[in-house]
């Protein structure tokens, strides 16, 4: 399925709960940051504390319907153990951690990237100040969902929020037989894959500087993993797929203001053996 523009009230209650998808806004949080700023104090615990964990990475404002569809459709519970896949220093694994859950980040990332206004770096020693300014036991993996070799059968939710579209379709494959790999009978893959509608299907050009659309059948079919939750007309490379129904329903999706993208949502599952 791709997204839509109008947002149910639980996500819009789910926004509010958590200040997704960027932060606090409101005016005592940024009087705050504000008066800390000019003390030259705007990088403190206390500022990162007051912004909330939505506010260290800036995004495409898509991800004001992504997250509260991934963490719906993730189906929660405390002690489940989830990997986010890309997760860099995005405010959603904190979320999942405060819900109970014992997350992983697999982010390869780079040591030198730097993200948004508190130029903070992905790595071991950021992860475990945010750690403790949200009160959460996140770890990063620094790696490829591949190279981490994760246990077989061990996690029981993947969480992907739009990171697939950035990843080599070369690796797409192998990514998804790992996937399949580390899930738990009954587990849950939730991916959120970036459709840009200025790259294939709708024109000639194979990528932007953000990524490429993908085949979502394709990754799928590498996973061999059922299908929960998707809408095969509505994500590319499904036989079902139809270009120009896409393009009359545009008014019905939500579309990025920052750059001309909607977002693919899926559910896979992995069957309990009898």
């Amino acid at each position: 399925m791709i997204l839509r523009r109008e947002l149910p009230e639980t996500y819009k209650a789910w926004n509010k709960a958590w200040n997704a998808p960027a932060g606090d806004r409101r005016r005592r949080s940024r009087l705050l940051v504000r008066a800390l700023d000019r003390l030259g104090l705007g990088r403190t615990d206390l500022a990162i504390r007051s912004r909330g964990a939505f506010s260290i990475q800036g995004n495409n404002d898509t991800r004001v319907v992504e997250y509260p569809w991934a963490f719906e459709s993730a189906r929660l519970a405390a002690g489940l153990d989830v990997v986010e896949l890309g997760g860099a220093l995005s405010g959603f694994q904190f979320t999942l951690a405060k819900e109970g859950c014992r997350v992983v980040n697999v982010d390869p990332g780079e040591d030198d990237q730097e993200y948004w206004e508190l130029a903070l770096r992905l790595n071991d020693k950021t992860m475990a100040r945010l750690n403790k300014c949200f009160g959460t036991k996140v770890t990063l993996i620094g790696s490829t969902l591949e190279e981490a070799a994760l246990p077989a059968e061990s996690v029981d939710r993947v969480i992907s929020i739009s990171t697939i579209e950035h990843i080599a379709p070369e690796s797409l494959g192998s990514l998804g037989a790992e996937i399949a790999r580390v899930l738990r009978p009954g587990g849950l893959c939730v991916l959120t894959i970036d459709l840009f509608l200025d790259l294939w299907p709708f024109t000639d050009k194979v990528e932007n500087a953000y990524g490429r659309n993908i085949n979502v059948h394709s990754l799928i079919a590498s996973t061999g993993l059922d299908l929960v939750a998707g809408t095969p007309e509505e994500l590319v490379g499904f036989p079902e797929w139809d270009t120009n129904q896409v393009l009359r329903s545009l008014g019905t999706y939500f579309i990025g203001t920052g750059y001309p993208v909607c977002a693919q949502a899926v559910v896979l599952g992995k069957p309990v053996e009898l």
